[in-house]
């Protein structure tokens, strides 16, 4: 039950974003996303360093699933910051178009069945996805998200 809820805050928080993007800015440091909904409020200043180490952690971890070391639930359920799959192996299922980010729903809708995605970053952080199964315009994936400290 206590899943299912956070899962639940966790879509609408997405899809609030959705509508409500942060303004992008070209200043050092860059603003994360401020995300409010009724129980949540998210705000942090990162730094480009912190996004470039970030960025490279989340890479190498992607390595590993690419070269089968570890799959990417394995992945998801020891790395991932995204509280609401990370120990469901970072499983999103009967995604529809317009319930998560664009940059994020941009790479997921494009990809094929088991196909792994590149490292992409959204205002959450960086991630790399894959499409686990499509079924008619729903998708299951998983993911592993790293947020910048």
């Amino acid at each position: 039950m206590k899943k299912t809820i956070y899962i639940s805050i966790l879509v609408a928080t997405l899809a609030w974003s959705c509508t409500n993007k942060p303004k992008e800015t070209d200043a050092a440091p860059t603003a994360a996303a401020e995300t409010k909904d009724a129980t949540t409020t998210v705000s942090a200043v990162v730094s480009q360093k912190s996004k470039d180490q970030a960025k490279a952690k989340l890479e190498g971890i992607r390595a590993k699933v690419i070269s089968k070391e570890m799959t990417i639930g394995e992945a998801a359920q020891e790395y991932s910051d995204d509280p609401g799959s990370n120990k469901a192996g970072g499983r999103y299922n009967n995604i529809a178009r317009g319930q998560f980010v664009p940059e994020f729903e941009k790479v997921a809708f494009a990809l094929q069945p088991g196909q792994i995605s590149e490292v992409f970053e959204t205002q959450y952080g960086f991630h790399f996805v894959q499409l686990i199964a499509k079924h008619d315009d729903l998708i299951d994936v998983s993911h592993v998200l790293i947020i910048p400290k």
